[in-house]
């Protein structure tokens, strides 16, 4: 695992940068101002745009008189030119080639208040190709800016109190300024629309680690949590100038901004209060109090504010989003999003209403016409939904607060559903419109209906996480497996409350909340009561049954694994959290086994001790001398449930391959055969490499037996 050092460095090295550039451009103005009233001509100063300030060292000097008749034949005008200074690299140049720059990069601007006018001494020859070369031409007032060489500043009605850096571009803009002091450091209200104790102040470094715990989003009942650490700030940064280090193009009205190197503002209404981080973008957008990461971008038509988007996310087109944290990697499009913390992974391509919504754990979808949080009517907006981990809100569902689906991990909201207020903590179920003759107005519920019917989707998942997990600062706490203690653990719950119902109602068909706890206000039929019983067990013991031979694998004799499995019984003394219980499930990168291979062994043994006698009492065979056998029995029971989980990937594709080809003209020339579909495939690769390594491994355990 990675130390806190090194996963923490890029976000602490942004913050630090951000920091000595606002310092540092204090500087520069006053060594601007101290320069003027002394009776030096010039004076040496850093670069702000390089990490290492000393590497480039600029010559910052007085226009003389020839350099002001050279302007002023240019078009260009000032009230004090005592005020006005240039800024070159080399300080022993002439001042024949100082004019000469002067005379082709700099015309038909007026200066006002302190300017520094950076000047790139490269010849014309050494800039060709380029359309618009390094210089500042052709803006209406520039008042208060230091521009470096290598800046282009180009037909511009107003720059005031402004910082753009080298090889920075300000093209055929509005006003862009810096009406006073800003910071680093924006209060985003998540939850209740109507306001209350969920807002949280942000920096752009912020990761969701870090805002979880500021939000309290934690488990309440578990002493063995992984404290991954946070992002420092002591106090906010006040920047007292834009800073322009990108490119801001084409756009009306620019305040109060921070545009990092290859970061970018174009074609856009109005951006105020804005802290681009670089391969950032705002593009044909509106965008008021908006923190961005590295490669987010705000586009087409969206009018975003109070907004931090983490890296590799993105808004738009014909978006809406308001107090929104959006994680690494997600995606909001065509919609609206308010009050919301989105975790990463998580898509709304579609246009949908997402309100008040907590979804730390992100990786789930929102459906076109999906509506998540309609109040109560007639009453304040004081009500929220806790969405849970990879859960689906089909298309046109309705999604009535309070609700709260956090412990139903990877569930399915069907298309239409309307939900009314409820909690619900089976995972991998199915919510879906209920039959009238069964508890009229009540949807039903199919608890482990994912695991089931479609492990293609958990699978076709899981590798989809891995492809399209963009955001390499966030990669060590967002790399978390499906299957996990966590998980696992709210299956053996769900599946307890199950098997009590099943074992004290053997003649009721349908049950609901006052029988099984963790439904919802839905009901269960009989057949999805025995479903999920038993595809519940088969996932735990699948999960446990892999621990055992990772261990016999490693090396480790039987008496070991006799020995680990009687010390894993102390591993957890109960589970995580009581499915009942009204309290955040654990983040997966607060779990204990996160990042860390032998404690998510030690579960799986755990897990295994567990279940081990309904193991052994589904097989055939009754009589059982040694642990050997014990083990071999385990195995067994491994290789068979991987074969079924084989064929149940397969035929869940097969399933989708038959409804088309029984209703689309030409389906079979246009798609992929459900054998030679990836997902399938590597389904069937993963059962036969633990088939083989299951049968090697009893054969030695028979041998191990016989030479006793």
């Amino acid at each position: 695992m990675s130390t806190p050092t090194s996963y923490l460095k890029p976000f602490e090295e942004a913050l630090f940068e951000r920091k000595v550039r606002a310092d540092a451009i204090r500087s520069f103005f006053a060594s601007a101002s101290k320069l003027s009233g002394s009776n030096k001509t010039s004076s040496t100063v850093s670069s702000l745009i390089s990490k290492d300030a000393q590497s480039i060292k600029y010559a910052l000097t007085k226009v003389s008189s020839t350099h002001i008749e050279i302007l002023e034949r240019n078009l260009c005008s000032c009230d004090d030119w005592s005020a006005v200074f240039l800024l070159h690299q080399d300080d022993m140049v002439s001042d024949e080639v100082l004019c000469q720059a002067i005379k082709t990069k700099i015309r038909q601007c007026t200066f006002s208040g302190t300017v520094v006018l950076g000047l790139d001494l490269e010849s014309t020859s050494q800039q060709k190709g380029a359309l618009l070369k390094p210089g500042v031409q052709q803006n209406i007032l520039i008042s208060n800016t230091i521009i470096e060489p290598g800046a282009i500043v180009f037909n511009n009605t107003i720059v005031t109190n402004t910082y753009i850096g080298s090889n920075a571009k300000v093209i055929n803009c509005g006003t862009i300024q810096c009406m006073s002091d800003y910071k680093d450091v924006m209060n985003i209200e998540i939850g209740p629309e109507a306001g209350g104790d969920r807002s949280v102040d942000v920096i752009p470094e912020c990761t969701l680690v870090d805002i979880c715990h500021r939000l309290s989003m934690t488990c309440s009942n578990t002493s063995k949590r992984n404290n991954l650490a946070s992002i420092q700030w002591d106090k906010p940064t006040c920047l007292s100038s834009n800073i322009i280090c990108g490119e801001i193009m084409h756009t009306k009205s620019i305040e109060n901004v921070y545009v990092d190197v290859n970061a970018s503002i174009v074609n856009c209404s109005s951006v105020k209060h804005a802290i681009l981080l670089s391969e950032s973008s705002i593009e044909n957008a509106i965008a008021n109090d908006v923190f961005l990461q590295w490669k987010a971008s705000i586009v087409n038509n969206s009018n975003v504010s109070n907004t931090l988007l983490m890296e590799c996310s993105e808004i738009g087109p014909n978006s809406v989003v308001a107090h929104t944290i959006l994680g690494p990697d997600s995606h909001v499009s065509c919609g609206e999003v308010h009050c919301s913390i989105i975790g990463p992974n998580t898509n709304s391509h579609h246009q949908s209403l997402l309100i008040s919504t907590l979804w730390p754990s992100g990786r789930g979808n929102v459906g076109y016409g999906s509506n998540i949080g309609s109040n109560h009517t007639g009453r304040i907006p004081d009500q929220e939904v806790a969405s849970g981990e990879g859960v689906f809100w089909g298309l046109g569902c309705v999604i009535k607060m309070p609700v709260d689906v956090s412990k139903a991990y990877y569930s399915v909201i069907a298309a239409g559903v309307q939900l009314p207020p409820q909690s619900i903590t089976m995972p991998f179920s199915l919510i879906m419109s209920g039959n009238h003759n069964n508890h009229a107005g009540m949807n039903e519920i199919v608890p482990g209906w994912l695991l089931a019917q479609s492990p293609y989707t958990i699978l076709r998942s899981e590798e989809k996480f891995k492809s399209r997990r963009k955001a390499k600062r966030h990669d060590y706490y967002c790399g978390w497996k499906i299957i996990r203690p966590t998980t696992i653990e709210a299956c053996m719950n769900a599946r307890n409350n199950l098997v009590k119902v099943a074992e004290s109602s053997s003649s009721a068909t349908t049950f609901t909340i006052k029988d099984v706890s963790g439904i919802g206000s839905n009901y269960l039929s009989k057949r999805g009561l025995s479903l999920g019983i038993n595809t519940y067990t088969e996932f735990i013991q699948r999960y446990a049954l892999n621990g055992l031979l990772e261990l016999l694998l490693s090396g480790a004799d039987v008496e070991k694994v006799q020995e680990l499995l009687s010390k894993s019984k102390l591993y957890h003394d109960e589970l995580q959290t009581k499915s009942s219980q009204v309290s955040w499930p654990l983040l997966p990168w607060e779990e204990e086994s996160h990042e860390n291979d032998s404690k998510l062994l030690m579960h799986k043994l755990y897990i295994l001790s567990k279940e081990l006698l309904s193991i052994l009492q589904a097989t055939k065979e009754n009589q059982i001398d040694s642990f050997a056998q014990v083990c071999s029995k385990c195995l067994k029971k491994l290789i068979e449930i991987e074969e079924s989980h084989a064929r149940q990937v397969l035929r869940s594709k097969q399933r989708d391959d038959k409804r088309g080809k029984a209703t689309v003209p030409g389906y079979s020339s246009s798609h992929v055969k459900a054998e030679d579909d990836k997902v399938v495939q590597l389904a069937q690769k993963q059962a036969k490499h633990i088939i083989s390594k299951s049968n090697e491994m009893i054969l030695l355990l028979l041998d191990a037996q016989s030479k006793l």
